[in-house]
């Protein structure tokens, strides 16, 4: 299924750039779907081109990370995706087999304002966003809405909880659940996996549908286990009905990042696309906009949108990094125990 999805997303980006070659460089981007496309196009796109009349940049929309990694491996020997947007998990994977170019500060400046943490092997993938794990809660059933993630295990939300945990989401969620239990996720995820058993009776379902943010805008469930940017952006444009609930213990953020494709026909347009998405002024908007948390260091938000990104000033402290390149390491075999020993439990 993957390799037919990403063989007919090879062709829609062949097309698109031979149809756009004549006059300007097209630049082709691949990078998440749904709400996040339509921002990025909006608020990143479109400035970028505004100042960059010869450049098009053309995006293409992947149904996930693995995916447009399947699309890369396919086309390696002849690229045509000049830039790419996937989880970092998945970036650290990528550049395993060398599917992404070395950047430098003297062809992308703004590399200088990323920290380190966000300058991932060598400089082949940079983060520029997070985006934090959060509760989603439906606000006509739930008119206390949970402030911690202990609060999943309350009795009074038996059946009412939607949670798609075997994937980023869950091994997110592992280190969060860790650090409660007073243990550090680099030894053992055991306290972790006890308390996800502690509220998988309140569980429904695993695998929501059609996804997480509309079986609680459904009134299907009262609690669901989700991210933040588009919730909060749902919660703006669905009446409200979305609730958005930031754990007093804070969370941590799925971190996207941005790659420049080896080989990439268009190497020279693409990073200057890139050296704009990670300005502080692109990533800026992308936070008042899109609510996903920004990477360059001179960013610096209003309180009113820190607090709809991270929560109350208590849980931005209790806000939590990951060591994302051993993550990678361990990545399958947490999934396969929250599979084995959670989900398939209970």
């Amino acid at each position: 299924m993957t390799n037919r999805l990403s063989l007919s997303l090879l062709a829609l980006l062949a097309a698109s750039g031979a149809a756009h070659a004549q006059d300007k460089t097209p630049v082709n981007v691949v990078g998440f779907s749904g709400v996040f496309a339509e921002n990025y196009e909006k608020f990143i796109i479109a400035p970028f081109e505004a100042v960059h009349p010869d450049i098009d940049v053309i995006y293409q929309p992947s149904k996930n990370s693995a995916e447009t990694l399947a699309l890369l491996t396919l086309q390696r020997s002849d690229p045509t995706v000049d830039v790419a947007l996937i989880d970092v998990s998945v970036a650290i994977k990528a550049n395993g087999e060398g599917l992404f170019a070395t950047l430098d500060e003297a062809s992308v400046p703004n590399l200088a304002d990323q920290p380190d943490w966000a300058r991932i092997d060598g400089d082949k993938s940079i983060a520029f966003s997070q985006d934090n794990l959060t509760i989603l809660y439906n606000t006509d059933r739930v008119k206390e809405p949970p402030t911690s993630w202990t609060d999943l295990a309350d009795p009074k939300y038996k059946g009412k909880i939607a949670a798609k945990l075997a994937d980023t989401r869950g091994v997110i969620l592992i280190p969060i659940l860790n650090k409660i239990a007073g243990a550090d996720y680099k030894e053992t995820i055991d306290p972790a996996i006890e308390a996800l058993n502690q509220f998988a009776p309140n569980v429904s379902t695993w695998e929501p549908a059609p996804d997480c943010y509309a079986v609680v805008q459904s009134g299907e469930v009262d609690l669901s286990i989700c991210w933040n940017g588009r919730s909060q952006y749902l919660h703006d444009t669905q009446g409200g009905i979305i609730g958005v609930s930031a754990p007093k213990e804070g969370s941590i953020g799925q971190t996207n990042t941005i790659n420049l494709v080896e080989g990439s026909a268009h190497a020279d347009a693409a990073k200057a696309f890139i050296n704009y998405a990670l300005s502080a002024e692109a990533q800026a908007t992308f936070a008042e906009k899109s609510f996903y948390g920004p990477v360059n260091t001179k960013v610096e938000l209003s309180p009113e949108v820190a607090a709809r990104i991270y929560g109350t000033p208590e849980a931005q402290a209790a806000q939590m990094s990951l060591d994302w390149p051993w993550i990678a390491t361990v990545y399958s075999n947490w999934i396969q125990r929250i599979n084995r020993e959670v989900i398939a439990f209970n």
